[in-house]
């Protein structure tokens, strides 16, 4: 279980005894909205992009999980028996531990675990709150700006295979204000635009 630091051996061999290992490739969709949660994934490679989606399918981005860490999303979710609100991209090609959600109480009993689920929520309600403040006070292009420098962070390349139409759809935002603010950020020579791929300078 690489980057998985649990020292309890009792943990860590309920963990070998149930969780399976799980390889996904770059775009694909984890998890969306209305989903049922039956596993919660730990991820030990790569990365996975959470966007917030309404009924419209309107999105917004939210957060990156990283190796290490989990969704606390989905924990939420599966604590309060609720369908899943959120939509789960893997960002960069990804090894997953998908954890049954029946354990993810059991295994309360152990303390390392149960730190893990606290750590876990903290770490994402920070994010959440910078998330919301990016939206509620920061102009569209400093978004952009964020959303784009953290993607590139999440997958260590600064060259991102993304459309403006993608982007768009998850900063919520019509696709030719997204196309203005990139040929804009273009002129600051802060981005290289080409088809189908967006080349950023300074961000990692």
């Amino acid at each position: 279980m690489k980057n998985i630091d649990f020292v309890d051996k009792q943990l860590r061999s309920e963990i070998e005894g149930c969780a399976i290992e799980k390889h996904v490739a770059a775009n694909t969709v984890l998890m969306s909205p209305g989903d049922i949660i039956e596993y919660i994934p730990i991820v030990l490679k790569g990365s996975i992009r959470v966007v917030i989606q309404n009924i419209n399918g309107d999105e917004h981005y939210l957060y990156h999980i990283f190796p290490g860490e989990t969704c606390a999303m989905s924990l939420t979710c599966c604590q309060a028996q609720k369908e899943s609100e959120v939509k789960a991209i893997i960002e960069d090609d990804a090894d997953l531990l998908m954890i049954p959600v029946k354990f993810v109480d059991e295994w309360y009993k152990y303390p390392e675990w149960k730190k893990f689920i606290s750590d876990t929520q903290a770490q994402r309600f920070s994010e959440l709150l910078e998330a919301i403040e990016l939206m509620a006070f920061s102009n569209l292009d400093e978004q952009l700006w964020s959303y784009l420098v953290k993607r590139v962070q999440a997958t260590g390349n600064n060259q991102l295979k993304v459309t403006h139409q993608d982007i768009a759809q998850e900063l919520n935002s019509p696709r030719e204000v997204i196309t203005r603010l990139l040929h804009q950020l273009q002129r600051q020579e802060k981005v290289e635009l080409s088809r189908g791929s967006i080349v950023v300078h300074s961000a990692m």
